[in-house]
């Protein structure tokens, strides 16, 4: 990644009208189809300075940007106002020095559609869907499997959760999204079926085990699908989900080890306090996980017992195991529920240092 920076001292009271013509040259920019940058205020002690800033993906894309401005008799013509106001200009060009070892990188995702392509995979003979994004330039990169919750149900127009994977693609990683089955466009019974009993009773907790084990599998074939794709880093390949996603999560990852690492929010914060042989047959899974795992929940979720206790368990056997409880999201338990996919700024700079350590 590129980042040009540049800085306008004004002269003697003309702070205001450099801070317009700077917004004014953004504007000219947005009109060339080049992305505006962003504009900020210094207060020094001899009064405020401009700066402006903006990020490219790649040397090839910051000369198209610079060759754009120098062609453009609009910009010129804002350029030649702006030197008039100012007694010092500064430009610094910044090249990204990724972390010793890291696999992630800034990606700029400016004008890029956050659209994936559909794949088709076998999981124990049931063919099923998959959405693979991938972040701008030739791969191949580190990807992580996003498991989805439970409601993508059969027929739902809420097919790919464009939200997180454009978060995720804003690190340099490819995002592959199974459909499990009997969730959205895959074919299989849908979970509630496959249960068949009442919420919180013994025959939904015992029924409920062996369903999410069949989902587990899913995602491990998933895992050895995209093991297949010229796009994908097969050595750099980690698994992340929320809620029944954060169950399957953590059950992959035990059933693969080929998974470099686990990110699990919320798994069985709605079923813990009712499902007793669930929570326990989870502890127990949780002691055989051999991958670095990062366990994540809301304050006001349903129940934060599920990470407290299944980090505490593959602690005990796991020297890299971490574990977070955020402060609270939203009002309600449900709002608590959706920190995952809905409460990126709360948690991206401690999963990023988890992926960029592990990953």
């Amino acid at each position: 990644m590129i980042v040009e920076r540049t800085s306008y001292i004004p002269k003697q009271g003309s702070a205001e009208k450099v801070l317009q013509t700077r917004h004014k040259a953004c504007d000219v920019r947005v009109f060339l189809g080049l992305a505006p940058g962003d504009v900020f205020v210094e207060e020094s002690e001899t009064g405020p300075v401009i700066h402006w800033s903006c990020s490219f993906s790649s040397e090839k894309e910051h000369r198209r940007d610079l060759e754009a401005r120098d062609q453009s008799p609009e910009f010129n013509s804002v350029r030649k106002n702006m030197q008039q106001l100012i007694d010092k200009f500064e430009r610094h060009f910044l090249k990204e020095s990724p972390r010793s070892g890291s696999v992630l990188q800034e990606t700029v995702l400016n004008n890029l559609p956050i659209t994936p392509a559909e794949h088709s995979f076998e999981s124990n003979g049931i063919e099923l869907k998959g959405y693979l994004y991938q972040p701008p330039g030739a791969g191949p990169f580190p990807c992580l499997i996003f498991n989805h919750g439970s409601t993508i149900n059969q027929g739902s127009a809420d097919v790919c959760r464009p939200g997180i994977a454009c978060h995720l693609m804003s690190w340099g990683l490819a995002v592959f999204m199974p459909h499990r089955r009997g969730y959205g466009n895959s074919p299989g019974t849908p979970w509630q079926e496959a249960v068949g009993a009442p919420f919180g009773t013994p025959e939904y907790d015992s029924n409920l085990i062996p369903r999410l084990q069949d989902e587990a599998d899913d995602v491990v074939a998933a895992y050895k699908y995209i093991k297949t794709l010229s796009a994908v880093q097969t050595d750099h390949i980690g698994v992340m989900g929320s809620s029944f996603g954060g169950i399957t999560t953590l059950l992959a990852a035990v059933k693969e080890p080929g998974f470099r690492c686990a990110v699990e929010f919320a798994g069985a914060a709605m079923n813990w306090l009712i499902a007793a042989r669930l929570k326990n047959f989870l502890l127990l899974e949780a002691t055989k996980i051999t991958q670095p795992i990062y366990f994540a929940q809301a304050e006001n979720d349903f129940c934060t017992s599920p990470t407290k206790e299944l980090a505490a368990a593959a602690l005990e056997h796991n020297g890299s195991v971490y574990s977070k409880i955020y402060p609270q999201f939203g009002l309600t338990n449900m709002e608590g529920h959706f920190l995952c996919g809905q409460g990126w700024p709360i948690w991206k700079d401690d999963i990023r240092w988890f992926l960029e350590k592990y990953l």
